[in-house]
């Protein structure tokens, strides 16, 4: 196996085993032996939208953050604490400087956390139309 599957594989495997334990995690803490099968259904539901969610969301903040969404927040934020400490404000880079700096700085290969996002959504979604066909 070539060096850039196993990389891709353990990214898979690392962000879908966080994403299983959390969602066991949630049954656990429900009591899930103790339900009936419509709130078992529903439990599942959630179990799985909730990791689902947290690896989508993290991975559109990373987009953002590599498309340059939060450069004019940051630049300005590091003006501001640079005024505030004594001989650093002549120091101060120009924006055009600071924004060709943070683009080296990008995170590459995140498409993963969609992927695994999108699967536990959708394991979300068998669940709760199992859920509503019972309920």
């Amino acid at each position: 196996m070539s060096k850039n599957v196993q990389t891709r594989l353990l990214k898979y495997g690392i962000t879908g085993g966080i994403c299983l334990c959390l969602a066991v995690f949630y049954c656990v803490a429900r009591d899930f032996t103790q339900l009936t099968l419509v709130e078992k259904y529903r439990t599942l539901c959630d179990a799985f939208t909730i990791p689902g969610l947290l690896c989508l969301c993290v991975g559109v903040l990373i987009w953002a953050s590599n498309d340059g969404f939060f450069y004019g927040l940051s630049y300005c934020l590091n003006v501001a604490w640079r005024a505030l400490i004594p001989g650093a404000r002549y120091k101060t880079e120009r924006y055009y400087d600071y924004v060709t700096r943070k683009k080296e700085k990008r995170i590459p290969g995140y498409g993963f956390l969609f992927l695994v996002g999108g699967v536990c959504m959708a394991v979300a979604i068998v669940f709760l139309v199992l859920f509503y066909r019972i309920y």
